[in-house]
């Protein structure tokens, strides 16, 4: 089955190429099609825009994909000429932020969940895709005015680049279960704590059928409020209660 949502944990996973570790899911998101990716590099500096792009083209080159970044592209044109988006990582913060100063937002979503657009997102980019950003791992270096809220493609939350507790660490600060556990004190959200190299799939009715797959490496802890922690199936399709 091919999957229109691809919510990718890191783009630089030890070991590997810039996303080659999920290479093959990414292949099969583009599967069959005819446009460049438009490639959105907003969790980077505005003077690494081109850079951040020459570098996501470098990749889709090995696949013979051309990559077009969307601060080159005329409005009209973003959502009529291309199939495939991909949101990739950077300061979460900076994303959102950026997003809602050019007003894409509820027009990214809609291409999305009405099969216009495929989206492929990593990192922060998967941050973006979920109910909020409020389980990404970065500063908040700018502050969104128009709010925390994501495409709510995935209606759950993730947590990208996911660590488990290290138990013999002489290291005294709080763990990511820790922080995700307060994050449970305020809100009521199922949490995917996806690992590096792991990633998520997902169809367009995921907020009615909440039906998911789990690829690539490492896998992924899922985190519900008031209940134990619980590693998550890989390689099947499931249903997220």
């Amino acid at each position: 089955m091919q999957y229109p949502i691809l919510l990718i944990s890191s783009s630089a996973v030890h070991g590997y190429g810039y996303l080659e570790c999920n290479k093959d899911a990414i292949k099969a998101l583009i599967k069959d099609i005819s446009t460049p990716v438009l490639f959105v590099p907003y969790a980077a500096a505005r003077n690494e825009w081109d850079s951040y792009t020459d570098k996501v083209r470098a990749f889709f080159r090995t696949l013979d994909i051309a990559v077009t970044g969307i601060h080159t592209v005329p409005h009209e044109k973003i959502f009529t000429d291309y199939d495939v988006i991909f949101v990739g990582g950077g300061n979460t913060f900076r994303l959102l932020y950026e997003l809602q100063q050019q007003d894409l937002m509820g027009s990214i979503q809609e291409a999305v969940l009405s099969g216009k657009m495929r989206y492929m997102g990593s990192s922060a980019g998967t941050n973006l895709a979920t109910r909020s950003i409020c389980t990404t791992n970065d500063m908040p270096i700018v502050y969104p005015t128009g709010g925390f809220e994501g495409l709510n493609l995935f209606t759950y939350q993730v947590n990208p680049h996911y660590l488990d507790p290290e138990p013999d660490t002489s290291h005294k600060g709080e763990t990511r279960d820790q922080r995700l556990a307060e994050f449970h004190q305020e809100n009521n959200t199922t949490v995917i704590g996806l690992r590096e190299g792991a990633y998520i799939n997902i169809d367009i009715n995921f907020a009615t059928n909440h039906e998911l797959y789990i690829g690539g490496i490492n896998g992924a802890r899922i985190f519900m409020k008031g209940k134990a922690p619980y590693e998550a199936p890989m390689h099947e399709k499931f249903v997220l209660e």
